[in-house]
């Protein structure tokens, strides 16, 4: 089998209980039916996943996604009905049509409604949502475009074209707490803490938004997200020449390459992981990444996760 595939060979082997990779708008997800052990077993093996990290299943509507909750939460169909579909995932009590693979044996499931037109096609043919971890091995960088999924996977996994991953970072990670009044971030996304501040204020819900880190969630590692070679990170207003100073003493003998954020948080989102994998890929030994005061805030919060967790270590100069 030719490892990229047309739409209609991606359902066929979906619908046999295969495992195919597919575009989402956030990342390329490694993607198999939630009704299938043998398919959900497959998707760890692939990604030398360890059991006790959750999977986000990914659903075609609101209507689906709540049909795989165990009891009604309004705040829930309230933000599913605001954000999606698009880059936000859900974390609510399950029912039995929810694989205790899938949670790891946990009461809550993460759900979500993408936003990529194939997707979304692939997920309206199917009689059941897809279970759909980034098409990576576990703790590396995640794949935004077919052409990463074919080198991680020496093409041995089908992988439906889809293009450049729109937005380039993982979906936001939420739980909403009826009881407490709060809507609490697991892991910040594309949708920021200010987005959700902004939703909960028009629809007068009255909930606080709360980031809370919970490591038993879907990117919720300390180390993730890791190139194949060492990234650093240097909070400093100094200048390139002063940093690769530094560095060179620090490290001798090194070939240093540098990672260069856009000049906006979206874009800089869009590009990292395609800018980690190719740099990965240069005759370097070590990555490294400077942080100033403008590089803060809203969706700039959502990089600097990601970066935190990659990085092998971090400087103040």
């Amino acid at each position: 089998m030719k490892a990229k595939v047309g739409f209609k060979t991606a359902l066929s082997l979906l619908l046999k209980g295969e495992v195919v990779a597919l575009p989402t708008e956030t990342v390329y997800g490694l993607a198999g039916r939630i009704d299938r052990s043998k398919t959900l077993k497959k998707i760890f093996s692939l990604k030398k996943r360890p059991f006790s990290n959750p999977l986000i299943v990914h659903c075609y509507n609101t209507k689906q996604a709540l049909e795989h909750l165990s009891t009604e939460n309004p705040l829930v169909k309230h933000l599913f009905n605001f954000f999606s579909p698009g880059p936000l995932t859900l974390v609510a009590n399950k029912n039995e049509k929810v694989s205790p693979l899938i949670t790891a044996n946990k009461k809550t499931v993460a759900l979500r409604i993408p936003q990529h037109p194939l997707m979304r096609r692939i997920l309206k043919e199917l009689p059941v949502p897809l279970a759909a971890p980034s098409a990576n091995i576990y703790g590396t960088v995640s794949p935004v475009s077919a052409r990463h999924v074919l080198s991680f996977f020496n093409k041995t996994v089908p992988v439906l074209e889809g293009g450049v991953c729109k937005k380039g970072l993982e979906s936001t990670i939420v739980l909403p707490d009826t009881y407490k009044k709060k809507l609490f971030i697991l892991r910040p996304g594309i949708i920021t803490q200010e987005d959700l501040e902004t939703f909960v204020k028009r629809k007068n819900l009255g909930f606080v938004v709360e980031t809370k880190q919970d490591f038993f969630q879907p990117g919720g590692q300390k180390s993730h997200y890791k190139p194949k070679i060492p990234l650093y990170i240097i909070e400093t207003q100094k200048t390139k020449k002063e940093i690769e100073k530094f560095l060179s003493k620090k490290f001798p003998n090194q070939k240093l390459t540098r990672l260069c954020l856009q000049t906006s948080p979206k874009k800089t989102a869009y590009s990292l992981y395609s800018q980690l994998i190719k740099l990965s890929n240069k005759k370097a030994d070590l990555i490294f990444v400077q942080k100033t005061r403008k590089h803060t805030g809203g969706l700039w919060e959502t990089v600097w996760n990601r970066l935190n967790k990659a990085s092998f270590g971090f400087y103040r100069l």
